[in-house]
């Protein structure tokens, strides 16, 4: 079994050295063991435990692995503390570190967890690849070299005014490039894209907020939330209130004046 990551789908191959590089930086040391496997080298595998001597070590026949299909990779610890040793936890901080980059990590597997396993499985399970390629080669046909490392998708959380979002971002020159639409979603923001001008506009989502005055009955009226506080449409709060509104341009003043029924009704109490 090889552990060349040069024969594995070009996307895997461009996440292993950021995913070992982000592991290595919170002191998780991390060495890949088992990347793509042959026909003969996933048979003699699979008859490992059943029909030869050995430890049954994989449930599936050829071509029903994803290192069949150049989409898995197997690591191991490389600190000196075992190569399989978990006492501390250790695969499951891998895992998440794994998880971030979009991998699928085979510790979360139900019933047969494989800690030191993962995959890609962006095109699919294998059953997928099966019914749509038949064979690894053909698949490995459709494999795009260009451009695969600098449009690399990462996961990252982005918080604001404490609403946190998983988003897949670009990582580039030790940047992050995030979808507008993601981005206008946590900002809680409507979004909008020009095809003629090439102009995205994010624009401030619209609620309608119930209020009820007096005894009126209770109506709904324009409301822009923002930081978490409702911005009422002014004139229509002032309309359910009673009063008309006019702005001078001027003094940037905005007034408000009792409408003529109200003001003609105040008049005529006064005046009895």
């Amino acid at each position: 079994m090889s552990r060349d990551i040069k024969l594995l789908h070009p996307e895997v191959q461009a996440i292993i050295p950021k995913f070992l590089e982000e592991c290595e930086k919170r002191g998780l040391k991390v060495k890949t063991t088992d990347t793509i496997r042959t026909k003969q080298e996933q048979d003699d595998l699979y008859a490992q435990g059943r029909t030869k001597p050995g430890n049954i070590v994989t449930w599936v026949k050829y071509p029903y692995s994803n290192h069949n299909w150049g989409m898995a990779f197997d690591i191991c610890r490389n600190d000196g503390k075992g190569a399989y040793n978990d006492s501390d936890g250790w695969f499951a901080k891998v895992g998440k570190v794994g998880k971030e980059f979009g991998l699928t990590w085979g510790g979360d597997w139900k019933g047969t967890p494989d800690k030191p396993h993962f995959e890609l499985i962006k095109y699919g399970d294998t059953n997928s690849l099966v019914k749509k390629y038949k064979t690894p080669e053909n698949f490995k046909k459709t494999w795009n070299y260009e451009v695969v490392e600098e449009y690399m998708t990462i996961k990252r959380n982005y918080s604001y005014h404490n609403k946190t979002q998983a988003c897949n971002v670009i990582e580039k020159d030790g940047e992050y490039f995030i979808r507008a639409r993601d981005m206008a979603t946590l900002l809680n923001k409507d979004i909008t894209y020009d095809s003629n001008t090439k102009n995205t506009t994010f624009k401030d989502v619209t609620n309608k907020v119930k209020i009820k005055v007096h005894n009126k009955k209770e109506v709904y009226i324009d409301a822009v939330n923002i930081e978490g506080s409702n911005y009422m449409n002014c004139r229509q709060i002032s309309d359910n209130l009673g009063y008309n509104v006019l702005y001078d341009e001027t003094n940037n003043v905005i007034i408000l004046t009792l409408k003529d029924k109200i003001a003609n009704k105040l008049k005529n109490i006064f005046k009895n």
